[in-house]
């Protein structure tokens, strides 16, 4: 049994069967993705986003700083998807690739939900 059950982001959609779900998702750096929904580390427990609740998703080209404002940085791909709305929630992944395995999820389980890829690869600064 676990500790924690896992919760939502979505006020107005839930897996009956979340944790079934979590147990098939297949791992995506430190997140999983199912074909119903996106799950993340959060405090206390683990959370997800149900793909039924997004409203629209991208990806974008950003950045993760090292040491405050020295200028260092590490390349990172930021998916935001949208639910419920106004909400959104942010997944940071280190290659396209696992941005485009998150969005090729999210547009297999539903193709209706409008979706922006970066197309651009990093540049180096």
């Amino acid at each position: 049994m676990a500790l924690f059950t896992l919760k939502s982001m979505s006020d107005t959609y839930r897996l009956e069967d979340a944790a079934e779900d979590r147990r098939g998702a297949k791992k995506l750096a430190q997140y999983r993705v199912s074909s119903r929904a996106a799950y993340f580390p959060a405090f206390p427990g683990e959370r997800y986003v149900p793909f039924d609740a997004v409203t629209r998703a991208f990806s974008k080209n950003s950045s993760l700083p090292l040491k405050g404002t020295c200028g260092k940085a590490i390349p990172v791909v930021k998916v935001r998807l949208f639910y419920d709305g106004e909400f959104y929630q942010e997944f940071l992944l280190e290659k396209h690739q696992q941005a485009d395995q998150l969005l090729d999820a999210l547009a297999a389980a539903r193709p209706e939900v409008p979706i922006e890829r970066e197309t651009r690869k990093f540049e180096i600064f």
